[in-house]
């Protein structure tokens, strides 16, 4: 019970909300204030000072923070030896993943590694590049896979996969029969975005800029959320995007879409593993990094 507890209190320190801890936690906010209450009645003392919706740790808090970082390390380290001995992967994996990686690549890398280690506990958080970088920082994720470049110098930095975005159509479009398009064609139809703070975005405004060609050029109708919401609009014919050649393999294949090249310009991009530098690995993650470099070549 005070494990529990302990873990509310971390994720409440780190996301300095009551709120967005509990969501993060997957309880109500109710829920978490009786387990902080319940360790402020165990220690007998105020572990957060409470002005209006802002929170900030008292020195009690400061010093239980300290030491159950500590016992935390201390779990993950005793976990991954006894796994050692006994030859046995298990524990929690909380992976985190860029839209496109999390949508279209690793939802079978995940099932494929779950067969080898079944007592493994894996969680997928699913969010834009920027959001999921930020909660690798917060140690809320002990692995993610992003679409780069990420320069924080806070983080460990490999390359998994080269990725190529490309220009999808609707088959029914007059671009659907061309070997290609010029960059200046672009400005005729309108233009659906993957919203700011996303791999994709940022990718897609960079080498547009490199040519001189910034995305203010382009008849912006839409910015969405997720690259499935993407495809259905242009397979809607409600305009034509830019997305990763993973992402819409199937419906090219079915003819549900169509790439047309544009002549002036490549969108190359990789798609890269990142973990806080630092944070102690629990055997279940090092598995993990282990098992995408074996994957690489068949994806």
């Amino acid at each position: 019970m005070l494990n529990d507890s302990i873990r509310v209190f971390l994720t409440v320190a780190e996301k300095k909300n009551f709120s967005h801890a509990a969501k993060a936690l997957s309880l109500t906010q109710p829920a978490v204030s009786f387990q902080i209450q319940t360790l402020e009645q165990y220690y007998g003392t105020i572990l957060f000072d409470r002005v209006n919706r802002n929170i900030t740790l008292t020195a009690a808090g400061e010093l239980l923070k300290e030491y159950a970082l500590h016992m935390n390390k201390l779990q993950s380290e005793l976990e991954r030896e006894m796994q050692k001995l006994t030859g046995k992967v298990k524990g929690e994996l909380q992976i985190g993943a860029s839209t496109t990686i999390g949508e279209y690549i690793l939802p079978r890398l995940i099932g494929s590694f779950k067969k080898k280690y079944p007592e493994v506990m894996v969680s997928l958080e699913i969010n834009n590049t920027l959001e999921i970088a930020k909660s690798v920082l917060e140690n809320s994720l002990d692995i993610a896979l992003v679409e780069g470049p990420v320069t924080n110098s806070n983080f460990i930095v490999e390359d998994f996969l080269d990725d190529e975005l490309v220009l999808i159509v609707p088959p029914t479009h007059p671009w659907a029969n061309r070997e290609e398009i010029s960059i200046e064609e672009l400005k005729e139809y309108p233009f659906i975005s993957r919203e700011k703070g996303s791999g994709t975005r940022s990718v897609t405004e960079k080498a547009f800029n490199k040519i001189d060609f910034p995305l203010t050029n382009l008849k912006i109708n839409m910015e969405l959320g997720s690259t499935t919401a993407i495809k259905a609009a242009v397979i809607n014919g409600l305009g034509v995007a830019i997305v990763s050649k993973y992402a819409v393999a199937e419906e090219v294949r079915l003819g549900k879409l169509v790439v047309v090249p544009i002549k002036e310009i490549k969108f190359k991009r990789k798609f890269i593993i990142i973990y806080r530098e630092g944070k102690f690995q629990t055997q279940a993650a090092n598995k993990f990094l282990q098992y995408l470099e074996t994957q690489k070549e068949y994806i």
